[in-house]
């Protein structure tokens, strides 16, 4: 079987968790290693889910999150005004 790329992308979390069945990981090991751009693809994501869990781990400064939270605030009424 020949993993197409949407194929990939779909299994792609499940991939990095380490949740696949091996055949599948298998197969998706072997499209990744051929296709320059699913496997660029995984490394952005890889990327991208390092930085959000390391932006969730710190805290907002109080003033800022006040600040956000008027900004919501004041954006939901007008749209609602709107």
């Amino acid at each position: 079987m020949t993993a197409s790329c949407k194929h990939c992308i779909d299994l792609l979390v499940d991939y990095v968790d380490g949740a696949l069945p091996p055949d599948q990981q298998s197969t998706l090991d072997g499209h990744l290693h051929g296709c320059g751009a699913c496997e660029e693809f995984l490394a952005t994501y890889r990327a991208t889910t390092t930085l959000c869990k390391k932006a969730l781990a710190k805290e907002m400064p109080e003033s800022l999150a006040n600040k956000l939270h008027a900004f919501i605030q004041q954006t939901v009424g007008a749209v609602k005004k709107g």
